[in-house]
């Protein structure tokens, strides 16, 4: 596995799955394009967090990039093609977690994970995808805080 070089990760689109996003989404344009490019930006830095650290990612609140990987999986050959290409692995795997069984992720993930999403793409990056999301585990133990 490498890493590709960011311009070629910002120059990287899938207009089929940005349409889907659209259709079943009812995202615009702008904001599906916005949510692929963002999803493209947390899986460079959740791999260069494997690469570098061998420590992997969570996706913890962080639900609009997930619904983003589930739209591109679906198609298989493309999203195998993005893996091999930019990556260089055959397919870049995605393991959802049960949001019942999940425990909740510890702070000291989420900030390791944050300092390297703000030293790959800054504050703003950070800001906008968290801005979106809410923890699975909030919702279903919220007596549990």
């Amino acid at each position: 596995m490498h890493l590709p070089t960011k311009q070629q990760l910002e120059d990287w689109q899938h207009l089929p799955t940005i349409y889907r996003l659209m259709a079943e989404k009812r995202w615009s344009l702008q904001l599906s394009t916005q949510w692929f490019n963002d999803f493209m930006r947390w899986l460079y830095t959740a791999n260069r967090s494997e690469l570098e650290n061998d420590k992997v990612f969570a996706m913890d609140n962080l639900h609009y990039l997930d619904d983003v990987w589930h739209a591109y999986i679906l198609h298989t050959r493309d999203y195998m093609q993005m893996s091999q290409t930019l990556f260089g692995c055959e397919f870049i795997h995605h393991h959802p977690e049960n949001p019942f069984l999940a425990e909740k992720v510890a702070d000291e993930v989420i900030s390791y994970q944050m300092e390297m999403l703000i030293s790959d793409w800054g504050e703003q990056y950070v800001d906008r995808v968290w801005q979106y999301g809410a923890d699975v585990h909030d919702i279903i133990h919220p007596e549990s805080y």
